[in-house]
């Protein structure tokens, strides 16, 4: 088996991990452990076996960090399982929440360097949609909040009572959008909220808007998505593909590309009146 080193070499031994193939004949009896970060509501499932999935949720961006593994620990402990015995993890990869997919993905590559087991992820998006009944016809628009007045949006069709994606998914705000939106389609998704201008043109058009329930992904999901061998639910393969789904640069990112450019073109950054601008001699590390 091939291992992947996370660091420059150096004298000492150094940490390194690899990604568990997943076994080509699946056991009939899998302990599965799901993490979903990507929203306001943070979701972990465990699965024991043949037993039921037992679900932990908490609202609340600011508690993911202090609280993903205490969840996960009582979950275990509940089910009487140890996580030496999981013997594959489920992740959503985004888009969502920049800070919430960072510590899930942190949280699982500690768990796969340690016990080096298969992983498997799936779009947000995908698995809210995967939340909501299909209808015999009609469509599902997705619209989750992108923050700076941007949405990511998804559109699917009803296929095989399943709702098929039929575009990428897409950063477009709502009035780009509303137009395109099929009469008496079922949308869905916190954005749906954050715009109180664009809200009162949905409540104006013949559109159904789901209850906030089902706005948000469930780590449940993504369990029943394995069992079902779902093609949303792709094994990631490769460290690269252990990688949050973005989809867009963060706000921090943003501002910094714009002090660069910024830099670029006046020769020095810029600074408050009556300082005294300092000259950088940084070496790249």
């Amino acid at each position: 088996m091939g291992y992947v080193n996370l660091f420059h070499p150096a004298p000492q031994k150094a940490f390194t991990f690899s990604l568990a193939p997943f076994p080509t004949t699946i056991p009939p009896i899998m302990n599965l452990l799901a993490i979903e970060t990507s929203g306001p509501i943070l979701s972990v499932a465990v699965r024991k076996g043949n037993n039921k999935i037992r679900e932990a949720t908490l609202k609340g961006y600011f508690r993911h960090a202090e609280s993903l593994l205490p969840i996960i620990d009582r979950l275990l402990k509940k089910e009487n399982l140890g996580i030496r015995k999981i013997d594959a993890f489920l992740i959503d990869r985004g888009p969502g929440s920049f800070t919430g997919l960072r510590i899930a993905f942190a949280t699982l590559k500690g768990l796969i360097a340690s016990l080096q087991k298969p992983c498997y992820g799936a779009l947000s998006i995908d698995l809210i949609a995967g939340r909501i009944p299909s209808s015999n016809s009609g469509a599902l628009h997705l619209l989750l909040d992108a923050k700076r007045g941007k949405l990511y949006t998804r559109f699917y069709r009803s296929y095989k009572k399943r709702w098929a994606p039929r575009y990428k998914i897409a950063v477009r705000s709502l009035e780009e959008i509303l137009g395109e939106i099929p009469e008496g389609s079922l949308l869905a998704g916190d954005g749906i909220s954050t715009d109180k201008l664009g809200l009162l043109a949905i409540l104006k058009k013949n559109f159904r808007v789901l209850p906030e329930q089902s706005w948000y992904p469930r780590a449940s999901t993504l369990i029943k998505w394995f069992d079902e061998k779902n093609p949303m639910l792709q094994q990631l393969k490769t460290p690269k593909e252990l990688l949050p789904f973005y989809l867009r640069s963060s706000e921090p990112e943003e501002r910094l590309k714009r002090g660069q450019a910024t830099f670029s073109r006046g020769g020095q950054a810029p600074c408050k009146a009556g300082a005294s601008p300092l000259k950088s001699s940084l070496s790249p590390l």
